[in-house]
């Protein structure tokens, strides 16, 4: 959970972090309809329910019975969520998708964080799915406190648009589904006539760093999408960027302590493509014939895990393996860089985050990422590599360690 590490570093920025941790022991117990919404009347929004509701006095009180009474006067803000349907396009047809909105409880003009979720193989695990009675969030929704209304995507094929595979690690799904989002929202902020300003923030971690980085270039290449929002700073961290040379780099290795996200990875692409290939191109059996249903959204992927071996060469088929290794698997290879998303000159200020013992995503990556984009002309793109973390999973931790502070230096209320 994102904002548990942080909390556990509440030493360090402590005035900071201290909302953060305080809410992760909250439970959010409202659940009510407020839908009023005329669809007529919106080109995104479809629909919306707030599901959780608490004040800035309830969390100043849990403070002081939590034995955390010195900071009750740096908490800012309460917290309203909703959760909101909206519509949006996958592959030239309408999909109707979903996500949470957290809107701070005040009467200034909030800034827009869109914060973007790691990978996730069960839909009960999407943002709009998880139960605020049992204090299960995203992380995300938690920047409210700081006064950012917070935007968290489901992503496609999850939450209300379950019944397709979720197009994994697509540059196109990734940014123009987040984006309609944000069109959403703005639309809902209207209707329910909360003030915001134009700031926008983006933000994620692993597959989130990926989405982060897809939306701001989709929208820098597309200004005409951007409505009334203008992107403030970006913060990703180990995100992937070239999908390519981190697919290469981790191919070259025997074994990976995730195959879950390689299967994902190969099966997304298989299912969004369209390729008339069966799983048995890429993969072995009995996985080949099991993939289908491990990835049905029933499944966590640690669940995953358990049932797909280490072993490289266990897993895929040995004619795949090795024209991924020798650049001969062309099909799945051109895929693979026509998403890749480091290639580009960021005009607004991005920080890209990696720990350099990183075992899941390499840290190589973020690297030639950043040097692709400081070639290109990008002079606000920075790289900031750590050794501050055991795992993957933990080096969330130190990331936004120096992201928040970062965002609050530039955050508005203009």
């Amino acid at each position: 959970m994102l904002f548990y590490y942080i909390y556990r570093m509440r030493k360090i920025y402590q005035a900071y972090y201290f909302a953060i941790g305080l809410l992760a022991l909250v439970v959010i117990s409202s659940c009510s309809s407020d839908s009023d919404v005329t669809p007529e009347a919106n080109t995104v929004l479809e629909d919306y329910e707030e599901v959780g509701s608490f004040s800035g006095e309830q969390l100043k009180v849990i403070a002081a019975f939590s034995g955390f009474g010195e900071y009750q006067d740096i908490i800012e803000y309460g917290l309203t969520l909703y959760k909101i349907t909206y519509n949006t396009e996958f592959q030239g047809q309408r999909i109707l998708a979903s996500g949470i909105v957290t809107v701070p409880q005040g009467a200034d003009r909030f800034p827009v964080l869109l914060g973007a979720h790691g990978t996730i193989s069960s839909d009960a695990n999407a943002p709009s799915n998880l139960n605020f009675n049992q204090n299960r969030t995203s992380g995300f929704e938690l920047f409210a406190a700081f006064g950012f209304i917070s935007v968290i995507p489901d992503y496609l094929g999850f939450g209300a648009s379950n019944s397709i595979v979720h197009p994994y690690f697509d540059y196109e799904a990734s940014a123009k589904s987040s984006v309609d989002m944000l069109k959403a929202t703005q639309e809902f902020l209207e209707e329910q006539e909360v003030a915001f300003n134009p700031d926008l923030f983006l933000t994620g971690y692993s597959q989130g760093g990926y989405v982060a980085v897809a939306t701001l270039k989709y929208l820098e290449e597309n200004t005409d999408e951007l409505l009334d929002f203008e992107v403030v700073a970006t913060a990703a961290g180990a995100g992937g960027y070239n999908i390519r040379q981190g697919m290469e780099l981790i191919l070259n290795e025997i074994t990976y302590p995730v195959p879950a996200n390689l299967a994902f990875l190969v099966y997304a692409y298989q299912q969004t493509n369209g390729w008339d290939r069966p799983l048995t191109d890429f993969f072995q059996e009995p996985y080949a014939s099991q993939i289908p249903n491990l990835f049905d959204g029933s499944n966590s992927t640690g669940t995953i895990n358990s049932q797909l071996p280490t072993n490289l060469n266990a897993l895929f088929q040995p004619n795949f393996l090795a024209a991924m290794r020798d650049g001969t698997e062309i099909e799945f290879l051109t895929a693979l860089e026509q998403n890749s998303i480091h290639d580009w000159a960021p005009q607004s200020p991005l920080r890209l985050y990696h720990d350099i013992k990183d075992e899941v995503v390499p840290a190589q990556v973020s690297e030639r990422t950043f040097q692709v984009m400081r070639q290109n002309g990008a002079e606000d793109v920075l790289y900031f590599p750590f050794d501050l973390a055991p795992t993957h999973r933990e080096a969330v931790q130190p990331m936004y360690v120096q992201t928040i502070p970062w965002f609050l230096t530039l955050r508005s209320f203009d």
